[in-house]
């Protein structure tokens, strides 16, 4: 194995800029900035963020406040709507987790860097700058199975998006990527899947991470490339591929290959949800319509098949099951940032719903893994009719993309109850419809300090 080239890397960090990417590209790099906003948004209605927040407040001070990053990372992935996701390109990784999440962990330091008067066409151009590199890291390695991806790409995305704010030099950009890369979490799969909430603070430790080793970069600090290839490529991941890291730099966006999701739940999960709203398509009330739900038949692929909790211990356990996530999708006709909140999940009909999910593993969509996750679901009603829909994968991939409108409404729906109206609307518009300006240094005026440290 050749060494990881982080000069070359740093380079095209400080010479690219916004006007040097297609522009479907960074069409959907503002999707993904808005898309990823509005989770981190939805995620500080949670009252386990808003208390870790006030918890960390003392904390806040400086210009590398821990309390702030580590608040805002765990808001970002509070809803297990963290979109941008990559795959390594030899398609062998089972269970199909993606090996990098870096928008999550780069947003909070951008917001915070916002608050210092940055302006949206600025912002945006090192948000689709550090993910693109954040993303290569993902597509370049395969995590070691049963870990997750948070806390392990996801902080040179946030070191790079620092760096480029304090305008350091590109030899320190490189070095700053080598000591992100060097503090992994390698934390386990296992424990979101059951409900640990504890999964969110690996986002924002990862997104405090990557902005102290810029930080350090800066004061001198020197890194190590060869430490770095060893935890890349042996220790926490595999399949190490130095082309895959720098190929193509500034001509091939590997951010563009990534996905919004549509739900605020596990990826597994979509397919599920998607095929149920299919076969539903025309039944105005599928719950109390046609006499009433009398059973969700799901035959999917074993990883999905496997989240069939229908008692659960969080609202990311929630996220984790099939089952509940159907009877909230059901019930709320969408799955955003409201419909886990405490006292939505505790309603008792999403408990009845649930439990008529019937959950089996159908070999041969297991056997289509990792390239598909197809999905059948069949709903019956208490007057003896049926419907049933089968989809082949989730929504929100490139084939398959969520349109400008979609993830406009899914915004506003997660920012709701957070920012002013006004300021959600001037958001969509500077960010999505690119008419720029400092809408995102109106959201840390109304976010920071109100709702973190």
């Amino acid at each position: 194995m050749t060494g990881i080239d982080t000069a070359r890397i740093a380079a095209f960090a400080h010479h690219s800029s916004l006007d040097d990417a297609p522009a479907e590209v960074v069409g959907f790099t503002r999707a993904l900035l808005l898309d990823t906003l509005g989770a981190l948004l939805g995620g500080l209605r949670y009252p386990a963020v808003r208390a870790l927040g006030e918890t960390l407040r003392p904390a806040a001070a400086g210009d590398l406040p821990f309390g702030r990053l580590l608040t805002l990372g765990a808001a970002a992935t509070w809803l297990d709507a963290d979109s941008g996701g990559s795959f390594h390109p030899q398609g062998h990784r089972l269970p199909p987790v993606p090996t990098a999440h870096p928008a999550p962990h780069s947003l909070p330091v951008l917001l915070h860097a916002a608050a210092s008067g940055i302006d949206d066409r600025r912002l945006l151009e090192i948000f689709l700058i550090a993910n693109e590199i954040g993303m290569r890291f993902g597509v370049g390695t395969t995590l070691r199975p049963g870990l997750h991806p948070h806390g392990i790409h996801g902080p040179i995305a946030a070191a790079v998006a620092a760096a480029l704010w304090y305008d350091l030099s590109p030899a320190a950009t490189a070095t700053a990527v080598e000591l992100a890369g060097s503090v992994l979490m390698a934390a386990t799969l296992a424990v979101p899947m059951n409900g640990g909430t504890v999964r969110n603070l690996w986002t924002g430790l990862g997104a405090y991470h990557g902005a102290a080793a810029a930080r350090r970069a800066a004061d001198g600090v020197t890194g190590s490339p060869a430490l770095l290839g060893e935890l890349l490529d042996g220790l926490v991941c595999t399949d190490l591929s130095t082309v895959d890291l720098t190929a193509g730099l500034g001509t091939r966006w590997r951010l563009a290959d990534s996905y919004l999701k549509p739900y605020a739940c596990a990826r597994w999960v979509h397919p599920a949800l998607d095929a149920f709203r299919a076969a539903v398509a025309g039944v105005p009330d599928p719950v109390r319509d046609r006499g009433g739900l009398a059973a969700i038949e799901v035959d999917t692929f074993a990883f999905a098949a496997s989240l069939s909790a229908v008692e659960v211990s969080s609202d990311l356990h929630a996220r984790f099951s099939v089952p509940v996530s159907l009877a909230t999708l059901a019930l709320d006709g969408e799955l955003a940032a409201a419909g886990f909140l405490p006292d939505r999940l505790a309603r008792p009909e999403v408990g009845a719903l649930a439990a008529l999910v019937e959950l089996r593993e159908e070999p041969a969509f297991t056997a289509a893994l990792p390239g598909e996750r197809p999905t059948r679901v069949t709903v019956r009603w208490r007057d003896g009719g049926a419907a049933s829909a089968t989809v082949r994968n989730a929504r929100g991939n490139p084939d398959d993309p969520l349109s400008p409108a979609e993830v406009a409404a899914k915004f506003r729906r997660n920012a709701a109850d957070v920012l002013t109206p006004a300021t959600v609307e001037a958001v969509v518009t500077g960010v999505l419809d690119g008419a720029g300006g400092d809408t995102l240094a109106r959201v840390a005026a109304e976010v920071l300090g109100a709702r973190c440290p």
